[in-house]
Formats: structure tokens, sequence, C-alpha cells
């Protein structure tokens, strides 16, 4: 760690004023002094802790915590109430991008606008246009107005703006990937070499899966309070904790918890047994991977409605996948949820340090066995997740793919069954 910390926040507040009618602005201007014509809305209160060079921090917390506050106080696109939030080095916010564009303007026309309000010279950018350019993959639209662009078009080159800067700080929010198909590959990609490098990395996400894999510490926000601050297992427990006792009003862990997929903005893809959308992709394209079918099983009956036993039945996933054989191959997950939607376990098979065989098109089949499946009686989710290599970035997912349905004589509560022993001690 830097005796120089990149990012120190002291005391930090930030307070709104609302205003309930557009002139109540002009009667606080005027008779401000003795009378107030707004209330305050806190979004931060005393918020403090310091970042090292090279260290990743994620950020959680529900819809309206303060996250997105305290990055743009970081980001320095607002400034604190109160308290005092320092940073050195160059800053790269992913926050709204493309939010500094000139619609009027041309692509190349955008990047030399945008690229200098990052702090980059006339003649960097010079150096580093036809790198963005590519990166951004516009092609020859890069010399027409920005207005007659797709959204994804307009995304995918204010992202390759953004991270083009070679940042000592890079603020993410949300989305660790943009754009689809072979481009959120190419932007986790750039992200993670950014990490790499040593920058201080910001990381605001509602998927805990991410932050728990990206992150070495992180904060959890509630109303504008640090609620919880330290090692990420420890926070995202207390957090998962706050979100399961949500599970009971509307709303709940669905919009907040592991939901991989929603970070992305993809839909949830139909998923049969010969998908097209699958089978279309074209062999090559660069990080592509796709799910073409998944199977479920459970003790060698196959279908999407399946019965068995707790403790006895086995389980069996597959999931046929195409990706892009110059890539490295895909990963993959089970993940097992209760039937109103909440997450009880997964499997991933990177840490078992499985790589699934390829043909050389790119397509290949991952399998999954659970034995003697732990779960109490009741109806279970089945989902299958396509993962990259480093089990990061998720291409593709389909949850449910099937429910089980467990059957067991005992009377015990609860969605997992424990071996115990009890015993009578002497009186």
């Amino acid at each position: 760690m830097s005796f120089d910390p990149p990012i120190v926040v002291e005391n930090a507040s930030k307070t709104y004023r609302l205003f309930s009618r557009p002139s109540h602005r002009l009667w606080q201007a005027l008779f401000g002094r003795s009378k107030a014509y707004y209330t305050e809305f806190e979004a931060l209160s005393d918020i403090n802790f310091s970042l090292g060079k090279g260290e990743a921090f994620g950020i959680v917390g529900v819809n309206g915590a303060g996250k997105s506050t305290l990055l743009q106080l970081i980001a320095g696109t607002i400034q604190p109430t109160a308290g005092k939030v320092s940073s050195r080095g160059r800053i790269a916010a992913l926050l709204e991008l493309g939010s500094g564009f000139n619609t009027e303007f041309t692509g190349r026309e955008n990047i030399y606008l945008n690229a200098a309000t990052l702090g980059l010279g006339k003649r960097e950018i010079d150096q580093k246009i036809d790198a963005i350019i590519e990166f951004s993959g516009i092609g020859s639209h890069i010399d027409q107005p920005v207005k007659t662009y797709s959204s994804g078009m307009y995304v995918r080159l204010a992202f390759s703006i953004a991270t083009s800067v070679e940042p000592d700080i890079l603020i993410v929010d949300e989305a660790l990937s943009v754009g689809d198909g072979a481009f959120a590959r190419k932007s986790f990609d750039r992200i993670m070499q950014i990490k790499e490098s040593g920058a201080t990395v910001l990381f605001c996400s509602h998927t805990l899966f991410h932050i728990e894999v990206f992150c070495d510490r992180a904060l959890w926000l509630h109303k504008g309070k640090i609620q919880e601050i330290g090692k990420v297992s420890g926070v995202l427990s207390k957090y998962q904790e706050f979100l399961d006792r949500l599970t009971e009003a509307p709303a709940t862990a669905a919009a907040h918890a592991v939901d991989v997929q929603q970070d992305h903005g993809d839909a949830r893809p139909a998923i049969g047994n010969d998908s097209a959308d699958g089978a279309a992709a074209a062999p090559g394209a660069n990080g592509f991977a796709r799910i073409k079918a998944v199977r479920v099983k459970l003790n060698d009956h196959e279908g999407d409605e399946l019965f068995g036993d707790a403790l006895t039945s086995t389980l069996c996933m597959e999931i046929d996948f195409l990706s892009d054989p110059h890539m490295p191959a895909p990963s993959a997950a089970v993940v097992l949820s209760s039937d109103s939607g909440r997450i009880l376990t997964s499997n991933f098979a990177v840490p078992a340090k499985t790589t699934f065989a390829r043909d050389a098109a790119g397509s290949g089949t991952a399998r999954v066995t659970i034995e003697n499946i732990p779960l109490n009686k009741g109806r279970y989710r089945v989902g299958a997740y396509l993962t990259c290599e480093r089990n990061m970035h998720v291409y593709q997912w389909t949850d449910p793919v099937a429910h089980i349905n467990l059957h067991h004589e005992g009377v015990e509560p609860g969605f997992f069954l424990i071996d115990a022993s009890w015993a009578s001690n002497p009186a």
C-alpha cells in the first residue's frame, strides 16, 4: 500500500435541498434569511475511509442507499456539503457513459472532446485515437454524427474513450462490462487489465458475486450511512442477512441479491433443446460464448418438472455451449434456489479447476452431478450459468431451466437436512 492513499474520504456528507414547488427556489433566494422554503435530504452522512494503491473496493446497498452519490463525490462531479474527499492521480469514471457527448458531433470529434475532459492532451489523443476506434468497433461510422448511432454503438464508443486514459483510479457504477456479445467480453478484459496494472478500483454493484470475486474490501451503505466496512466476506455476509429479511416484502432479493445477469441488462434467454439463438452464433467471434441447450435429470429422468427424494436423489445437468475457439474455454455454474427465487446454494466449475473440452468449432458440453441432494422437502429451481474462464463475466444464463420436487417423510423445517448425533448425559 502507498503511504499516500490515492483516495481519502474524511467525514464526508452530502445534503440536498428539496423544493416542493419551482417558485420556492426564487422565494428562498429572496427571503431565505427569515424562512427556509425547502426540506433537506441527507444522501450521505459522515463517511470515512481511505484506499491504497491497487486496492479494489466494492460498494453495496439497496437502491437509494447513496452509492452513486459517493462515487460522484470521489469522481469530483459533485462536492461534499461537509467533510473532505481527496484523490491522487488520473480518474476514469464509468458512471453515465456518453453523458458528455455532443450528439451533433461525429464520433471522432467526440473522442477529442470527451478525452480532453478526462485529462488527455491533443498529442495523447492523437496517439490513442486509432486504438480507441478499433476497440469500439464503430468502424466507418466514426465520422458520422453520434445522433445516428445505435445505443450499443454509443455505449461502446464511450467505454472505449473512458478506459483509454490509463487511469490511476477507476470508478465503475453497476456494470462490470458493457454492451453485448463479444464487446461485453472485451470490456470485461479491459477493466481487469486496468485493475492488474495497479489502478485503485471502486466498484458498485447489486451483484454480490462480482463484489466477492473482484474486490479486496467492501462497504455497505444504507440510507447514506456506513453499516459495515472491511473484508468482503464479512460485509457481504451481513448485507445478505439484511436482504434476506427483506424477502418478506415485495420486490425483494430478486432485485438486490445475486442476480448475475440482471446487471448486464440481458433478458432471460428461452433455452430449449435446440436453441436457435445459440446455434446462430458464428464461431470465431471475438470473445463469444452462448448456451445452446440445457438438460436436467433427476435419477436419470429428464424434464423440466422432476420428482425425487431428499438425501437420496441425484441431480445431473448438462449445458451444451458454443464459444469462440480462439478464446479460453468458458466455465459454468449450477444454482439452486427456493421456488420464490432466493438463492440457496451454487457450485462453480472454476474452483474445481475443471476445463471443458471443445471441438474445432468451439462446441462443448459442461456436466455437473450433485449426489444425495441435501435439500429438504419442497420445490426448487435449477439454474444454469455460462461464465468466462475467470468466473466473473457471465455470457448467458437461464434460471430456472427446471424445477425439482423433493419428498421427505420427516417433520424438520428449513431448506437443508443435516446429520446430527443425539445422546443423553447422566442426570
